[in-house]
């Protein structure tokens, strides 16, 4: 038996081998993917791998991507993973050590390409010296891993043509390609330029044409899918956000059609860098790889990856905006949450309206269309009703932008049960461009978007006319709650929990009476719990304190808000045909009241009699 076993063993093992079968690729499992937020690698350190690509070799795939100091050229780093999550720092395969024109340059949006006959990886990137962009050069270097040191072969103009903003592209025949941001007629980046590389993929063999000309375009990035090609790219902004697009084809050397927007205005707040193709057991996916850079501190740089969708026989691309989604490297399954947009649809108002608009244009799910303010003055709302109470957790907002005076802008989200008494999360801090998405937690029936102010970049004043393009709500399919309840104190009974100027208390005769009226939802840090949503300040939470009172607060997508506005209901102390309010992140501590106010302490069986009741409380309506 011994040896029979051992001979199945290795059929197995053969046939892992034929097949392409890895037990390591076989294990992975579908991770989360988080835009937006600073990646950390597997030691904790964050992720310098800007504007690169994805190259799979086996079962592990190899993360590309520069690091800049101070705006200069560090280095190109390598990180590894088997799920596409789980980034472990592998080298810096290029440094500004690497050879004398690297100690004071820039070296931008640098990809890795194997060439299958020379058995070497190829790394090409954007080219300039440390000061300014005037050289329009590429540069390359080799190896013979995917992660060794890279000998650097140098810099130079392709064919003698400037070449900015660049990306390869190597097609199913063996044929490698650069496609870059050029000069045709007289303005840097003003026409792209395709071009064919030599057997090695280290220079350049031919120049294959002119795209997109006088229409400014930058960041291009190439995927084929079947017979079709799709390039993507950006208009050249500067660093700043702007209407992505794409052209396909049925050659690389076209002809390419007209170019189409893809996304909404700002795509997302984000610049594309590169197609992921993820090929699995059971699908092929395509993953948007993109940087959010900030204008005013470019150092400050998140990683946005989002699930790309290519329809091959209509030549369409689509893509939609997900803060968080899953994928499975193994299967190459992508899953994207169950929310439902809540606003689409529903009846949209505003403060005024430009002859020619409309406020249904900012939930009819349309980026391309918006809704335009009948003058330039500040402040102008948009609001949605959606005609019942509705559970929101994430609003996504589509600014206007206008190229070359982008502005930022400062608003408040304004939230109603009776389209009459609103709270409001302030959002006035923003500095965001083109794109924001609030983590919001409320049920309500009203939402406003209260335009304060927008900031210009590069003019003292706001001459913008208030603009929104697109508004979602985003939920679950169901209300959390649609009616509300009351907690009568037991050893008092006249008095009820109620919030006054945010402090929680007890109190006889409760006016307004929605004062005392909270939505019991499931507890924000465990379904095991309860939160206490307040009707008349929705978005609002009863919670402790640094100083273990209870007050109302803002929703905040923490971890210590969730676990500080969640409780544990237990039968009451003082009577178990009631209810008592277990501190969720303390344990052990009870909501009660104490001079009439609500505060953390605990309570356990051999508190007095009067500490029991004034932990008690009786629910009402529900």
């Amino acid at each position: 038996m011994g040896k029979r076993k051992t001979i199945w063993l290795l059929v197995f093992a053969l046939a892992f081998t034929l097949y392409g079968l890895h037990s390591e690729r076989a294990s992975a499992a579908s991770v989360t993917i988080t835009n937006g937020t600073d990646w950390l690698d597997t030691a904790g350190n964050p992720i310098h791998a800007n504007s690169g690509n994805i190259l799979q070799v086996g079962s592990t795939y190899y993360l590309y991507g520069e690091h800049a100091v101070g705006g200069k050229f560090d280095s190109v780093n390598v990180y590894t993973s088997t799920d596409l999550k789980n980034w472990t720092f592998s080298n810096a395969i290029l440094t500004k050590d690497s050879a004398t024109e690297l100690a004071s340059s820039k070296i931008e949006r640098p990809k890795v390409i194997y060439n299958a006959s020379t058995k070497q990886y190829v790394l090409w990137a954007h080219y300039e010296n440390g000061t300014d962009y005037n050289l329009g050069r590429v540069a390359v270097a080799t190896s013979n891993t995917p992660n060794g040191k890279f000998t650097y072969e140098g810099s130079f103009r392709p064919l003698d043509y400037e070449s900015r903003d660049m990306t390869v592209f190597v097609d199913t025949d063996g044929t490698g390609y650069l496609v870059t941001a050029s000069r045709k007629n007289g303005g840097a980046n003003d026409t792209m330029a395709i071009f064919k590389m030599n057997a090695s993929y280290t220079g350049i063999q031919s120049f294959e044409g002119w795209l997109f000309e006088n229409v400014y375009r930058e960041a291009p990035a190439v995927v084929k899918k079947g017979n079709r090609y799709y390039l993507f790219t950006s208009q050249a902004a500067g660093w700043y956000p702007n209407q992505g697009a794409y052209a396909t084809a049925t050659s690389m050397t076209g002809p390419w059609t007209a170019l189409t927007p893809y996304g909404n205005p700002s795509a997302f707040g984000s610049q594309i860098h590169d197609i992921a193709t993820i090929q699995g057991s059971s699908t092929t996916s395509y993953i948007y790889m993109a940087d959010r850079w900030n204008p005013m501190n470019l150092g400050e740089h998140k990683h946005i990856w989002l699930p790309l969708t290519l329809n091959e026989s209509s030549g369409t691309a689509s893509l939609e905006w997900y803060t968080t989604w899953n994928i499975d490297a193994a299967t190459g399954q992508i899953t994207t949450p169950a929310l439902i947009n809540h606003a689409q649809g529903k009846a949209a108002s505003a403060s005024s309206t430009a002859s020619g608009s409309s406020a249904s244009n900012v939930n009819d799910g349309n980026y391309q269309t918006s809704w335009v303010a009948s003058s330039n003055s500040w402040p102008a709302w948009w609001q949605v009703d959606f005609g019942a109470p509705k559970t929101i957790t994430e609003i996504d907002i589509s600014w206007f932008m206008y190229k070359g005076s982008e502005g930022y802008y400062k608003y408040k989200i304004e939230i109603s049960n009776d389209g009459v008494n609103y709270s409001t999360l302030d959002r006035t801090n923003n500095l965001t461009y083109g794109f924001t998405t609030d983590a919001v937690h409320f049920t309500a029936r009203y939402v406003r978007i209260n335009m304060v102010n927008a900031v210009l970049w590069n003019n003292p004043g706001n001459w913008y006319t208030p603009t929104l393009h697109e508004v979602k709500m985003l939920g679950p399919s169901n209300p959390e709650a649609t009616g509300y309840s009351q907690f009568v104190s037991h050893n008092v009974p006249d008095r009820m929990i109620r919030h006054a100027n945010y402090v929680a208390r007890i109190d006889a005769n409760v006016s307004p009476v929605l004062d005392s009226q909270f939505r019991v939802v499931p507890g924000l840090a465990s379904s095991s719990g309860i939160s206490l949503e307040s009707i008349n300040y929705p978005g609002y939470f009863l919670k402790r304190n640094t100083s273990n009172k209870v007050v109302l607060e803002a929703f905040s997508n923490t971890t210590d808000y969730k676990g500080d506005a969640t409780f544990l209901i237990s039968p009451g102390w003082a009577d178990s045909s009631k209810v008592s309010l277990q501190s969720f992140s303390q344990p052990g501590y009870y909501i009660r009241h104490y001079d009439y106010v609500l505060q953390l302490d605990t309570v356990n069986a051999s508190s007095s009699t009067t500490v029991k009741g004034d932990a008690t409380f009786a629910r009402m309506n529900f």
